[in-house]
């Protein structure tokens, strides 16, 4: 009778597992049900009731996530955890193309990130050439997410 109680908490504790971010709680039922598994093994002499009772369980558990998921998609309101929403309108951050091809200063050393000015303008920047303390002239190259690729100005 223990092994069926520590498969039915195992799995009430792995549902919680959804609501509750930190994953203790599934862990918990995840020794839950282990614990439920050799249990049942060491009180039977079947194995055939042993594989019978490791099906089962495993059913369980995957009926139990897949009714979580479900559930947290059609979930409607406030209480949604869930956003099926299109992401119209959103703009991922974006380095200035205009800035490529432009020769700029050196604001907060580039130990490889860091600032530079072009055209009066601050940007974040990241070093190709290694480390190049401020004040230095770099000559942008490019750009990567939200910050221009430079490059050490050569001096003549």
């Amino acid at each position: 009778m223990i092994p069926y109680l520590l498969v039915v908490l195992g799995l009430i504790l792995i549902l919680v597992e959804f609501y509750v971010p930190g994953g203790i709680v599934g862990v918990l039922g995840g020794i839950s049900i282990l614990t439920a598994v050799i249990m049942f093994a060491s009180q039977t002499d079947s194995i055939l009731a042993f594989l019978l009772f490791f099906l089962c369980t495993i059913i369980a558990i995957a009926l139990v996530i897949r009714y979580a998921i479900w559930r947290i998609i059609h979930t409607k309101g406030k209480f949604s955890i869930y956003s099926n929403h299109d992401q119209e309108g959103y703009v991922a951050s974006e380095y200035d193309r205009n800035a490529i091809g432009k020769t700029g200063v050196v604001l907060a050393d580039l130990k490889p990130g860091g600032f530079i000015l072009v055209d009066g303008q601050q940007h974040p920047a990241i070093s190709l050439s290694g480390y190049i303390p401020k004040g230095e002239d770099v000559s942008v190259v490019g750009g990567q997410e939200q910050s221009l690729m430079v490059k050490k100005e050569q001096k003549t």
